[in-house]
């Protein structure tokens, strides 16, 4: 299953939303994942190198690739589907390879933030992605929301970006998150993260496991 964590606007927490499901799909789901980082900042790969340096025990590989590379993590995908394929995409839109990046990739998971740039980079984002796939699966998790702000707009963003896809329970914007790495998730951080991850396993994942050994 290839799940893509992906939105235009840069800075929302794609890489560290990829990093946190991926620990949590080996630590807590037991499921193998390979990750694949296509952000032109690195920053997911970065993590992975700094790991393995300290000598910390690898959950997954992480490797480099770009978005012309996609039909290669396709096929090695398609080959072994027991996998979950994770990719943290670069922000942007400008590039025709994406169509098919799109097209195949079985979840997307967009985290924005609920500032007024971040929520109008979203639309046209999942606007786009339902255009080239209309039965794309999308998951937008508000990210980096901080308790001493008071989003006014909040209850009616979330009601239009419910059009495109599921909005998630928010995740609060704390320092925990900075002691990440690909081989350690701050359990602090357990009570925020494990239900909406185990939603989308239980909705989405293993769900579709399910409908792909029945009608095989």
């Amino acid at each position: 299953m290839i799940i893509l964590f992906a939105n235009q606007k840069g800075g929302v927490g794609k890489s560290t939303l990829a990093t946190l499901f991926s620990n949590f799909a080996v630590q807590k789901r037991e499921r193998k994942v390979k990750v694949f980082d296509m952000d032109f900042q690195q920053s997911l790969y970065n993590k992975y190198l700094n790991s393995a340096q300290l000598e910390n025990e690898k959950l997954y590989e992480v490797e480099l690739s770009s978005i012309p590379g996609f039909k290669s993590i396709q096929k090695r995908a398609d080959n072994d589907p027991t996998i979950l394929t994770v990719i943290d995409l670069a922000g942007k839109m400008d590039d025709d390879n994406l169509v098919q990046v799109f097209k195949e990739s079985e979840l997307i998971i967009c985290p924005f933030c609920y500032d007024e740039y971040s929520v109008t980079s979203t639309f046209e984002f999942c606007y786009v992605v339902k255009k080239v796939n209309p039965s794309s699966r999308i998951i937008l998790i508000p990210n980096r929301v901080k308790s001493s702000v008071k989003y006014e707009t909040l209850d009616s963003v979330k009601q239009a970006l419910s059009q495109f896809g599921e909005v998630t329970s928010p995740v609060s914007d704390r320092i925990d998150f900075q002691r990440l790495t690909t081989s350690y998730t701050p359990e602090s951080l357990a009570p925020i993260l494990d239900p909406i991850f185990n939603k989308l396993f239980d909705d989405y994942i293993e769900a579709e496991s399910k409908w792909e050994t029945e009608t095989t």
